[in-house]
């Protein structure tokens, strides 16, 4: 419905290139160049995924200070520059939900070629805010990953603090690793568990919509590692590099 009222109101503009486009406020060309993941095909950190450019393996933050313990590897798709920035604050903050399935699509083709096997678990939002808003992102990509793709989702994690991550500076970052998310317990837990056949997963791939210092997805590993949790993979639409 939104496609034919964006067609009939006469297309909208792509935010790439100015050009026409549908409800997505990006035209087929510039979401064929920029917006196809290139996971394996530029070499990254073995550690927080960061594209290398004279380091090989590992980059030179995680060689000197490895935040990223109990992440076994992070995936991000995108670079936070750009237009890739007003894309998230037109989805993120200015509620244009139309690009959920867009970058659904995007994260769905990166999970393709990863090994398989795993849960895809969404990193929980701030307590309050779907009452608040109505609706998050990242569970919201999670439902189109769940019933477009039929990707086993585990919603078993939840967030204790409700102060934005974005308020703090990177210290206040890596401190709330260990305290600012749990595992659910009692019969959250059981739900969240029921398309997993009530086990926890041996391996799971956490979903993120933006990577800064990793202290999120570390926070969120820490928890499921100890649950028993044996791989934790994470995938993000943007790093801020």
């Amino acid at each position: 419905m939104r496609e034919l009222l964006t067609v009939l109101a006469g297309g909208g503009e792509c935010a790439v290139c100015g050009g026409r486009c549908g409800a997505v406020p990006v035209c087929r060309t510039c979401a064929k160049t920029y917006f196809t993941p290139d996971l394996f095909t530029a070499e990254r950190c073995s550690v927080c995924g960061k594209k290398l450019v004279s380091e090989h393996g590992m980059c030179m933050q995680c060689r000197s200070e490895r935040l990223l313990k109990h992440t076994d590897s992070v995936f991000p798709l995108y670079s936070y520059r750009l237009w890739n920035s007003v894309l998230l604050f037109r989805w993120k903050i200015g509620g244009e939900r139309s690009l959920s399935p867009f970058f659904a699509d995007r994260l769905a083709a990166a999970l393709a070629v990863l090994p398989q096997g795993f849960a895809v678990v969404p990193v929980p939002p701030r307590p309050g805010k779907i009452r608040k808003k109505g609706w998050d992102q990242i569970d919201e990509l999670c439902t189109f990953l769940e019933l477009r793709r039929k990707y086993c989702v585990c919603r078993i994690l939840e967030r204790s603090t409700v102060k934005e991550q974005k308020a703090l500076d990177r210290t206040g970052r890596l401190e709330t690793i260990g305290r600012s998310y749990s595992l659910k317990t009692g019969g959250k837990l059981k739900r969240g568990l029921k398309s997993a056949g009530g086990l926890v997963p041996e391996t799971v791939c956490l979903i993120d919509d933006v990577v800064t210092t990793g202290a999120t997805i570390e926070g969120c590993a820490t928890v499921l590692k100890a649950a028993g949790v044996k791989k934790v993979y994470a995938v993000a639409l943007f790093t801020v590099d």
